[in-house]
């Protein structure tokens, strides 16, 4: 049985509910955090019961809370009903310690009605029978739900620790059952609920007490996961009243004032947790408090595991698990993996925030696009679309990875090409898959050689090493090509690039070097200098930064730096 979705704010005495439009067919932000969810919650089942390994045994009420959340988000039949049926195959240790816990016969029955299983015959257990034996049908408690066998106090005082909570899932399973019992049932628990519209979480512990004092007292206020829990089982219930839902819309509405800025929402003393949040986003989205929903649901991502690769990998085995609270999510991190307790409470807070996250904001199918062709060793701009405000999403090309985040439009990403004409693929990663873009990297043109004109004077291209060794005479080699149609003409000095110190202890400018040449055209010739007197002084077997200037009238001089060394 799938819980209702989509309930608009209705008045009190409407009848008919607003179902929400069937999902489009691009992949959208909720549905790839609630697949990853999905896929983690299933991977902590073995053959559908989920052992806790902390106090090793079998938690089918857990278990029992893994179905319900992938029944709620959908597409899960198949692991909902292997829940179904491995619990139903033991489901007695469940309820059953000598004390009849009713509240937990009664959420098997749920169980057992989304898992398809006829729940008069669980292991040839009749569940129906094992709660409708313990509703009381006189005043002033007609229609609570007891359990049976408790331990009784040294005052005599029997116990009873059966609540709102319970109380909610014994009006969902007996509704679900069409008992004769569900009416009185579910009137019971509406009486729980407080002025404000929330509901209390204990039920009164004097059953004695007048029938005006089994309800909650005014001025009391609820609490927010009983609260969300029944508003959830009064909409999951099949022909729930009209009182009954306008009661479920009231509540909602309540929870929606308790609401932090942040889409958060705190349980007490315990403080703001992903439990609490999700129980409540998934009431506030059932309600049809769309834009709460969605608040609440983008908290929630902020605790969820997404260690995309290869901007992240710590996690990455356990993404789309929901952490309890941030602090939690920071110290699992940091330790490198989960612990088992802190796996145990991930665990039960996945489970019962998984279907929150379907309200997640907008987006569609993630990709990347990238320039068709770009210049090697060349910035280039990729961009992500399609992620939704806040989604995280690793974006790669060959070892570079860059971590972003979804605005809710598109996202603009800057790699610098390697070296090298070749295809570069660009990757964004999310949590569910990845797309990929490519671009055609050229290699960098060549600098062409201007062509002179002919007839135009020019000095010719100096070829001359990065060290230019000079010989015991002082005298030094350097080439000069004439690439042109006419001759190379021209006068060559060498000066010092910097003030070097005279032996008088001035600084000055040097001439090292100079000398005319004359190249004929499309040949290359070696030009022979010799040190001017100061210089020789100055050049020594330490390397010298000089600087050749090439002249000729009527064409531009050209410089060219390199070292003198003698040998």
């Amino acid at each position: 049985m799938k819980l209702i979705s989509g309930l608009a704010a209705v008045a009190l005495a409407a009848t008919t509910l607003v179902v929400a439009a069937p999902a489009q067919a691009a992949e959208t932000p909720a549905d790839r955090a609630v697949s990853a969810g999905s896929t983690w919650l299933k991977g902590q089942l073995t053959a559908g019961i989920l052992h806790n390994d902390e106090y090793d045994y079998d938690d089918l009420g857990l278990s029992a809370d893994i179905a319900f959340a992938l029944d709620a988000v959908g597409g899960q039949d198949a692991t909902v009903d292997q829940i179904a049926a491995a619990v139903g195959d033991d489901v007695t240790s469940w309820y059953d310690y000598g004390t009849i816990y009713t509240g937990s016969a009664a959420k098997a029955i749920a169980l057992m009605q989304v898992g398809g299983l006829d729940a008069t015959n669980v292991g040839g257990v009749d569940l129906q029978d094992v709660v409708e034996d313990n509703v009381a049908t006189t005043s002033p408690i007609v229609g609570r739900v007891q359990n049976a066998g408790e331990t009784v106090y040294p005052s005599g005082e029997p116990t009873d620790t059966l609540n709102v909570i319970s109380q909610s899932w014994a009006a969902r399973a007996l509704g679900g059952q069409d008992s004769d019992l569900a009416d009185e049932v579910m009137a019971f628990l509406l009486k729980q609920q407080c002025d404000d519209g929330s509901f209390r979480s204990a039920l009164t512990k004097d059953k004695a007490a007048p029938e005006n004092q089994q309800g909650c007292a005014a001025g009391t206020a609820g609490e927010v996961d009983t609260t969300a829990l029944t508003v959830l089982n009064i909409l999951a219930t099949p022909d729930a009243s009209v009182t009954a839902k306008g009661a479920a819309l009231l509540a909602a509405s309540w929870l929606k004032t308790q609401q932090a800025a942040d889409g958060s929402f705190s349980a007490g003393a315990l403080g703001v947790n992903s439990n609490t949040t999700g129980l409540a986003g998934w009431a506030l989205a059932e309600a049809g408090q769309d834009a709460a929903a969605t608040k609440a649901a983008s908290w929630l991502r902020g605790v969820q595991v997404a260690d995309i690769a290869p901007c992240a990998t710590t996690l990455s085995a356990d993404n789309g698990a929901i952490a309890y609270a941030p602090a939690d999510l920071a110290t699992v991190r940091g330790a490198g993996s989960f612990s088992v307790p802190q796996r145990e409470l991930t665990r039960r807070a996945s489970a019962q925030a998984l279907p929150a996250l379907a309200n997640l904001p907008a987006g569609a199918d993630v990709t990347v696009s990238a320039p068709a062709s770009a210049v090697e060793k060349s910035t280039v701009t990729v961009t992500v679309a399609g992620l939704g405000a806040g989604e995280p999403a690793c974006v790669s090309l060959g070892s570079e990875a860059k971590s972003v985040t979804g605005t809710g439009s598109t996202v603009p990403v800057t790699f610098t090409l390697p070296a090298g004409a070749a295809t570069r693929t660009f990757r964004v990663a999310t949590l569910t898959g990845s797309s990929t873009a490519t671009t055609a990297a050229t290699a960098t043109p060549a600098t062409p050689t201007p062509t002179p004109v002919p007839g135009e004077p020019t000095v010719g291209d100096l070829d001359v090493a990065k060290v230019v060794k000079v010989g015991r005479k002082g005298i030094f080699k350097v080439e000069v090509a004439c690439d042109s149609t006419v001759d190379c003409t021209g006068k060559l000095k060498v000066r010092t690039v910097g003030k070097v110190v005279r032996p008088n202890g001035a600084k000055k400018v040097l001439v090292v070097a100079k000398s005319a040449y004359d190249v004929e055209a499309g040949e290359t010739a070696k030009v022979v200098l010799r040190l001017t007197k100061p210089a020789r002084a100055a050049v020594g077997t330490t390397r010298t930064r000089v600087v050749a200037v090439q002249t000729a009238d009527g064409a531009d001089a050209v410089s060219t730096k390199f070292w003198l060394r003698r040998k």
